[in-house]
């Protein structure tokens, strides 16, 4: 009997369970594992923003270039010329991209060939009040030949 005494003090006396310094150390792991997923998500949502502004700015200039091609080559110049043209997408009277078209006339020293560029970048309201451009604009550029009307 004795020998069972002694056997139950000393599982008294071995360690069950986790010290403070162990659930310290467990719970400073998860933290940072949290932290890391929370960071990742963040930065994919900005990187999903800026790639979703870039594909509507490059959708925004190749639709005015495709319109510019239902015209006759006499109108391009000064009928395609713009400059500043506020787009709003969503609809909500607020300008969320900004459109300027540039037309050439005789390109390279050719009288039958036109260059239009079609630059849209997507405006940024400040908190301000003030807009700016949100990164680099998107820039489409072609030629316009005379006679083209007939080829497409």
């Amino acid at each position: 009997m004795q020998n069972e005494d002694s056997k139950m003090k000393n599982s008294w006396n071995t360690r069950h369970g986790l010290t403070l310094v162990e659930i310290v150390i467990s719970i400073l792991l998860v933290a940072i594992s949290i932290v890391s997923v929370l960071a990742a998500v963040t930065q994919s949502a900005v990187f999903s923003k800026r790639i979703d502004a870039v594909y509507k700015a490059s959708y925004l200039a190749q639709r005015r270039i495709d319109i510019l091609k239902e015209f006759d080559f006499d109108q391009l110049y000064p009928g395609a010329v713009e400059s500043n043209i506020e787009i709003d997408v969503d609809d909500d009277g607020d300008a969320d991209y900004r459109r300027t078209t540039e037309v050439v006339q005789n390109y390279d020293g050719n009288s039958k060939l036109i260059k239009v560029k079609a630059t849209v970048e997507k405006v940024q309201i400040n908190i301000d009040g003030t807009e700016s451009g949100m990164g680099d604009p998107i820039v489409m550029e072609t030629l316009f030949f005379e006679g083209f009307e007939e080829a497409a």
